[in-house]
């Protein structure tokens, strides 16, 4: 079991007036006991989730909700809102901005919501060169819809994401995802029930001949617990399948680290290999550069000697659709089409 003893400097007065300064030790800090706890699967998991902070749940929310509109509940814009909420200096795209509420349904619109997307398609897949799809989004928003006392969808912040993808004859595929999300995704429209997230995170992903994931940032969920206990992430990290990567790379191992809160704001920070291999600082001739698959962990910047090393098994990362690719009809979401839904 660890401890951390801490040390207070208080100032005293004698009997005289006269001021002394001394050290006083403050009670023992006893860390959390880890022997119940699969740390192991905890920072897997923590990964699985961290490729699902992506602009879709939002995008596809935000489209679910609108189905709903009647005309004028809400307003419905070209590019930003002309007056109230939200600054006009975007072009392009489309937005919602209203506070009002449909009766018959029992649905209230609050805030506003701009979105613009783009994608483009050039090829055929059964071609060799094959079919290729680019796609773009973008969304601003500070919106909830709520259903009586239950909430539908809420976006607050902005997300942007990106794909390519290349699929051509005898099953070849091959992509690359990017998003960036800062902000709050929540409500029954948007994500299943404890999928709801706040973050600050970038994500880039690739498939197909090589699978990798590169993460920066956090994440923290209110509903939900990874391992029935931590609710939060914050990683630099970058991974790869180690079946197809390179193995003079060490694909067995990530670079950077992985850190995981619970619910008394213990952070436990799993340092693996540098990101930076060319880093002239010395972190190469330290012995967590050994390619070994295994991360030194730390709890509250303290290393946690008697734990040992956490060597998590990221190959069921792999095993599974670890991005959820959107649709080329995800990009677009026009002011027409709404209209004709109407």
């Amino acid at each position: 079991m660890l401890a951390l003893s801490l040390l207070i400097l208080v100032a005293c007065k004698d009997t005289d007036g006269v001021t002394t300064e001394d050290f006083v030790p403050a009670k023992e800090l006893i860390l959390p006991d880890l022997s119940k706890i699969d740390m192991e699967s905890a920072f897997t998991e923590a990964i699985k989730r961290t490729a699902g902070i992506q602009l879709n749940p939002a995008w596809n929310g935000n489209r679910s909700v609108l189905n709903y509109r009647r005309p004028n509940c809400p307003d419905l814009y070209v590019g930003g809102p002309s007056t109230g909420m939200m600054a006009t200096n975007v072009s392009g795209g489309v937005s919602w901005s209203d506070y009002c509420s449909l009766s018959s349904a029992g649905l209230e619109f609050s805030g506003y919501v701009y979105w613009d997307g783009s994608v483009s398609q050039q090829g055929n897949p059964e071609d060799p060169s094959g079919l290729t799809t680019q796609g773009d989004r973008t969304m601003i928003g500070q919106g909830t819809v709520k259903y009586q006392n239950d909430l539908f969808f809420e976006f607050k912040g902005e997300g942007q994401d990106s794909m390519y993808l290349v699929e051509a004859p005898d099953g070849y595929r091959r992509w690359t995802y990017s998003a960036l999300i800062q902000g709050t995704i929540n409500g029954s429209e948007a994500v299943e029930p404890g999928e709801g997230f706040r973050s600050d995170m970038y994500i880039y992903a690739t498939g197909g001949d090589v699978a990798s994931l590169e993460a920066r940032g956090n994440a923290y969920w209110s509903d939900y617990l990874i391992e029935d206990k931590f609710d939060s992430i914050a990683m630099d990290i970058y991974l790869v399948d180690q079946t197809v990567g390179d193995p003079n790379d060490c694909p067995e191992e990530p670079k950077g680290y992985i850190g995981i809160r619970d619910q008394n704001a213990y952070w436990y920070d799993l340092v693996f290999m540098p990101k930076d291999a060319d880093d002239d600082v010395g972190y190469l001739d330290e012995e967590r550069s050994v390619c070994d698959g295994c991360g030194t962990l730390y709890l509250r910047g303290v290393q946690a000697e008697n734990y040992g090393l956490i060597c998590p098994d990221f190959s069921s990362v792999w095993n599974e659709d670890l991005v959820s690719l959107p649709d080329a009809d995800d990009f677009l979401l026009t002011i027409q089409q709404l209209q004709q839904e109407e």
